[in-house]
């Protein structure tokens, strides 16, 4: 098969995966469609097994993806908004307890210790999780555990879709409530515009998708170096062990972001993003293709235990930090369910409980508006902004001091464009 072939029959499989999780309203992942086809396309003697490495996705490939994607994500964490809402970042931190101390000790009861170890972080932590474990599988000659932690990403989401739904529309009707009696009121969270840096930014106009990309890699290398060395330090104790590439990736990732040697979102900024992501995709679930009908049909039973396993703990965890930060059991379950799925789909979720139960625009404006600002974007005289239908935003917050302007707004339907 010729490369571009192979190329084109993937971009093909993840097309129609995200078509019908548009058309499912997400309640199908395009990813286990995506799987689906692939699986049957393999088993079926239609493609070849080889088809992800002639298609460009090499292992390799897949492993600087995965290192830039993930100081990508560190870089755009902003430690101000994570100490705006410590109490979300608790109850994560809760739920993320909660799973460990439900799967291991029972997961190891019910299957054995190294399938409760490799299924933890995968509901945990989602798609970087599931690849290590996926990779630190392979590498010790477990390639059934392998197959697990890349299948629980593929199917973990579903329970969320009967589960989440209801949790919003208990909490905003609560708010809602509270919001019509007098009792609470929206408060428009103002984040300090213009951060001293340690490091000067770069003149924009050397700032193309090499420079982006140059910087993410150099953060990148230096986590790499850093897992080099910490391997070398266990093994000087002769323990067999070294902390993986993508922890020190996101902790370097952050100082870099808050020290300005790294932009916000780089990767978005060097128009990078959307293909690292069908890159990191197709690279980690390609690994199931190896995998036997036979064998992932035999995983299906222990996938469904495990996946309720990390439920029932994450809701202990997640509630129990709640209650003692005086948050609903509903606002704090639904918190904990971001583990097994993150934006858009909970924001999708959340939009429609209040689109379904608001009944002003100011009601609306109370549920959505609570939240927290994860960045600001800066308009000077002259500047044109352009905005998506999921780009959530609010327009309208002053700079130092409040002044009269004059903007001109354009909404054009998506399908024209």
């Amino acid at each position: 098969m010729h490369p571009a072939m192979a190329f084109f029959i993937l971009m093909a499989f993840l097309a129609l995966g995200e078509f019908i999780s548009v058309k499912t309203r997400a309640i199908v992942p395009s990813i286990l469609i995506f799987l689906i086809l692939l699986l049957v396309g393999v088993w079926g003697g239609f493609l070849p097994k080889e088809i992800i490495d002639l298609g460009g996705f090499s292992e390799a490939m897949t492993e600087v993806i995965m290192v830039v994607i993930v100081v990508n994500m560190g870089s755009s964490l902003s430690l101000d908004s994570l100490k705006k809402e410590w109490k979300t970042v608790l109850i994560g931190i809760g739920a993320i307890a909660g799973i460990a101390g439900v799967i291991l000790p029972i997961g190891s009861i019910i299957y054995d210790w190294q399938t409760a170890v490799v299924a933890a972080p995968p509901i945990a932590g989602g798609f970087v999780a599931a690849f290590e474990m996926s990779k630190t599988s392979l590498a010790k000659g477990l390639p059934h555990l392998s197959t697990i932690a890349l299948l629980l990403l593929a199917l973990q989401e579903f329970p969320v879709y009967f589960l989440l739904p209801s949790l919003l529309r208990s909490e905003t009707l609560r708010r809602l409530d509270l919001f019509r009696k007098g009792e609470l009121k929206a408060v428009a969270i103002e984040e300090e515009q213009n951060k001293k840096r340690l490091i000067p930014p770069i003149p924009e106009k050397y700032m193309d998708t090499s420079t982006y990309l140059f910087l993410l890699g150099l953060v990148g290398m230096l986590a790499i170096l850093a897992s080099m060395l910490s391997g070398k330090f266990f093994n000087s104790f002769g323990i067999d062990f070294k902390i993986s590439p993508t922890i020190f990736a996101l902790f370097f990732g952050i100082i870099a972001g808050e020290i300005g040697l790294l932009e916000r979102k780089s990767l978005q900024k060097a128009n990078c993003f959307g293909f690292f992501v069908v890159a990191s995709v197709v690279g980690v679930m390609g690994g199931l293709v190896n995998s036997s009908m036979e064998e992932i049909l035999a995983l299906i039973i222990p996938l469904v235990v495990l996946i309720f396993l990390g439920i029932i703990g994450m809701a202990i965890g997640g509630i129990i930090i709640g209650k003692m930060l005086k948050i609903t059991w509903q606002m704090s379950f639904a918190i904990a369910l971001n583990c097994l799925i993150g934006f858009p789909v909970n924001f999708l979720l959340t939009n429609e409980a209040i689109n379904v139960l608001a009944k002003t625009e100011e009601e609306k404006d109370l549920v959505i508006y609570s939240g927290n600002v994860l960045f600001n974007v800066l308009l000077k005289e002259g500047d044109i902004l352009i905005l998506y239908p999921n780009d959530v935003h609010m327009p309208g917050l002053k700079v130092k001091e409040s002044k009269k302007i004059k903007k001109l707004v354009f909404k054009v339907p998506l399908k024209e464009l």
